[in-house]
């Protein structure tokens, strides 16, 4: 696994070691052992905003934006490619709505847009419930097993 981590954000310090054992975990729990070429980019709402609107053709911010950059054609093997996108902002107003630290929902977002690389989807009812269970394991899991407070600090 090749796996980038950049941060664009102006205000806030990532712990690149950290994520990228989470993100090694994350893809430990879902058996993921293809080979994988994953770039994480941390930013602020005015910056996912934008790739909101150009990708998604969504107005606003978002938490995640995952992309499948392979080019995978049917019958043929090859590693995955992709960028997530992840706003940090985003991540400290919605700790504050749902009651979680910020890095939690960071993590959170994490899993959700490797879960969407893997093929889970949240378009329905019962696809949202099946990738919310799916997350809420995981994160349990991580939360036991990792030290989250330290994903991100204050610049």
């Amino acid at each position: 696994m090749r796996l980038k981590v950049v941060n664009l954000h102006k205000s806030y310090s990532i712990n690149s070691r950290l994520v990228k054992k989470i993100v090694s975990r994350i893809l430990e729990y879902c058996k993921e052992t293809g080979a994988i070429d994953l770039e994480l980019v941390f930013l602020s709402n005015a910056g996912i905003k934008v790739l909101n609107k150009k990708y998604k053709g969504a107005p606003g911010p978002t938490d995640v934006l995952s992309f499948d950059l392979s080019g995978k054609t049917f019958g043929m093997e090859a590693p995955l490619v992709a960028s997530i996108f992840i706003s940090i902002d985003m991540a400290f107003k919605n700790s504050k709505v749902f009651g979680a630290a910020p890095e939690e929902e960071l993590t959170l977002y994490m899993i959700h847009g490797i879960l969407h690389l893997l093929g889970y989807d949240d378009g329905t009812e019962k696809a949202r419930a099946r990738m919310e269970k799916r997350q809420a394991g995981i994160l349990k899991s991580l939360c036991t097993r990792e030290d989250l407070s330290k994903v991100l600090t204050p610049l």
